[in-house]
């Protein structure tokens, strides 16, 4: 038997995971996929959605009669009866059926739709789709425009009214809700949610401080001032007139903050101004006094940097609804997952390590202290962080001779720290004074 002299020891210290929380997106279909409802699937390219959306289905015949086509289906379609949703009619002859419309379902086989001129006795019936699948893909096709390097699940909510997918998305959020270590940031939302009264109202859930889930919504002239500067939740854009059917503007604006990935070699810069692609600017041209009272009401366009001298498109202005830039709120909420992540990991290491235990004493506090400062650092390296960032903490004698009941139950409520979010510029102003030299000189 061989006698050691020196016996080594070893505690394993594991390192924390890094959030993904963060960097986790969902596209909002409503009956656009096969997915069963309330269940996502995850899109790393644009081909990967194909496999999920729903195929056309035939129509047997469609009719018209005082204003209203009438289709019936070659098979029940599955719709809710008196449900109102956006249908696609196409390959129909005469092709005046043919478009995108409001529909509302009338029967197992049939629904009816808007039709103010009559294009004619049928001859083909064509096919039907829910609009949502359009939908869909253009939301798909404009977030992977902005590049493939960053992936986003589909959250298929089942067919249905605007309040009805409302209703399953409150359903999905509360079975699913966001923790430091997994949930979903943001949500891409249907057109036919913008002004929907249970939408407005369920985005009260999270214009807290502490809440971490946004909506990025798509408005009209006449209906942006629905969103208050209480929604600190909720990013909101007008699209440019006449874009094609391929694009869904605010879905670049959300691949902008869901990419951001902060490191020390990959610090987060401004959301105002970031590059986007495959979108079309707003027109400027008659539009300067709406563009202003948008931008005064908290709300974004796509534009160019064309006062730069550059012609790439743009995001303008790049703020959440209570007027916050959108690296205000993806700085605070950094922190707290982040504080939250580093801090339960130390205690964790430290009730594992029988060499050098983390005790509720001074040196616990100090340690902790430490913890928590250097994740403000890195804040600051990262480019959410304005410096400095100090991290307090209350002695383990001060604190515990004021809340004598917490020590019994480690419970330590000390620390605390005051920040500001690292922002960019928005607007300058530069004075120029000009001397016209005298006569003669």
């Amino acid at each position: 038997m061989v006698l050691s002299i020196v016996t080594v020891n070893v505690a394993q210290t594991n390192a924390p995971a890094p959030s993904t929380l963060q960097s986790t997106g969902a596209l909002i279909s409503q009956g656009g996929t096969t997915l069963t409802p309330g269940t996502r699937g995850l899109l790393t390219q644009l081909a990967d959605l194909t496999p999920l959306l729903t195929a056309a289905k035939s129509i047997s015949t469609i009719t018209w009669s005082a204003n209203v086509a009438t289709v019936t289906t070659a098979a029940p379609h599955g719709y809710t009866n008196g449900d109102v949703v956006g249908m696609v009619i196409t390959g129909a002859v005469p092709a005046g059926y043919n478009g995108t419309f409001q529909a509302t379902i009338t029967g197992a086989s049939t629904f009816t739709y808007p039709l103010g001129v009559n294009p004619g006795s049928n001859t083909t019936p064509g096919t039907y789709l829910l609009s949502d699948e359009s939908e869909l893909l253009a939301m798909a096709t404009t977030w992977f425009a902005q590049g493939t390097n960053l992936g986003v699940y589909v959250l298929e909510l089942g067919e249905g009214t605007a309040t009805e997918g409302v209703a399953a998305l409150t359903t999905y959020i509360t079975a699913n809700p966001n923790t430091n270590q997994s949930g979903t940031y943001a949500y891409l939302v249907p057109r036919e949610w913008d002004g929907n009264a249970a939408f407005l109202a369920y985005l009260a859930s999270f214009e807290n401080t502490t809440a971490k889930t946004y909506f990025f919504v798509t408005t009209t002239a006449g209906t942006y001032t629905n969103y208050t500067t209480l929604m600190k939740d909720v990013f909101w854009l007008i699209e440019a007139p006449g874009i094609p059917a391929t694009e869904f503007s605010v879905a670049s604006c959300m691949w902008v903050m869901l990419n951001y990935a902060p490191s020390s070699i990959n610090r987060v810069p401004p959301f105002a101004y970031s590059y986007v692609f495959g979108v079309t600017p707003y027109p400027t041209v008659g539009n300067a006094a709406f563009r202003q009272t948008v931008k005064t009401a908290n709300g974004n366009f796509i534009g160019l940097g064309s006062e730069g001298g550059i012609t790439n498109t743009l995001i303008l202005w790049g703020t959440f609804s209570d007027g916050n830039a959108v690296n205000y709120w993806y700085s605070v909420d950094w922190v707290q997952i982040n504080i939250d992540l580093d801090l339960s990991n130390a205690i964790i290491n430290g009730s594992n390590n029988p060499q050098n235990p983390l005790y509720y004493n001074q040196d616990g506090v100090n340690r902790l202290q430490a913890v928590a400062q250097r994740t403000m650092n890195r804040g600051i390296s990262f480019g959410l962080v304005l410096p400095p960032a100090t991290v307090a903490a209350v002695s383990f004698a001060t604190y515990v001779a004021a809340n004598p009941s917490d020590y019994p139950k480690g419970i330590y409520k000390g620390f605390s720290v005051a920040y500001t979010p690292q922002l960019g510029f928005t607007s300058i102003t530069f004075n120029v004074q000009v001397t016209q030299f005298p006569v003669g000189q």
